[in-house]
């Protein structure tokens, strides 16, 4: 009966290791995809104040947006190989009645590499000058089900901020 009990704890034992590892891989695996879901080369720039040391005053105190061309100047640069101006904020998203208010994120044609995903439906912004964007959007599938329900979007139209953009996405 001791032996039998000293097998049985053994392999107890043995279980609970193995069940260990497991749950620390698999919540490494997780924190991996959280950190790298959009890529291991990417940079982030934002804008900042105009100076970074010196007492606080007006100009101190003041930042200077990012621009167009900012994002240009950067294809310039060796070893970039896209750039994505983003611009965010949030309003609210509706169609015949129904609506959200979400945060939006203005891109380019470039994101879904970049931020490595992929549309479920229809198609994702065209290339063009950001200075000209088409009235052009992509929903969400869940800002998409609170506007449209079951219904197709693809077509349809939503108001942003009082303005009308096509749902191709």
């Amino acid at each position: 009966l001791r032996a039998a009990l000293s097998m049985l704890g053994i392999a107890i034992g043995i279980c609970a290791v193995i069940l260990l590892t497991s749950i620390g891989e698999g919540t490494r695996m997780y924190v991996l995809d959280q950190f790298t879901q959009f890529g291991t080369n990417l940079i982030a720039i934002n804008p900042g104040k105009t100076m970074t040391s010196g007492s606080p005053g007006a100009l101190a105190a003041t930042t200077r947006r990012l621009t167009i061309e900012d994002a240009e100047a950067l294809y310039r640069v060796p070893g970039v190989e896209e750039v994505v101006p983003v611009a965010m904020g949030m309003a609210r998203v509706e169609s015949r009645g129904r609506g959200r208010s979400v945060v939006i994120y203005g891109v380019n044609s470039a994101i879904p590499a970049v931020w490595k995903f992929e549309i479920r439906q229809g198609r994702f912004l065209p290339e063009g000058d950001p200075r000209r964007a088409a009235p052009l959007v992509v929903l969400g599938p869940k800002l998409k089900r609170e506007v449209f329900g079951e219904r197709n979007a693809l077509g349809e139209y939503v108001r942003i901020g009082g303005r009308r953009f096509l749902v191709i996405g």
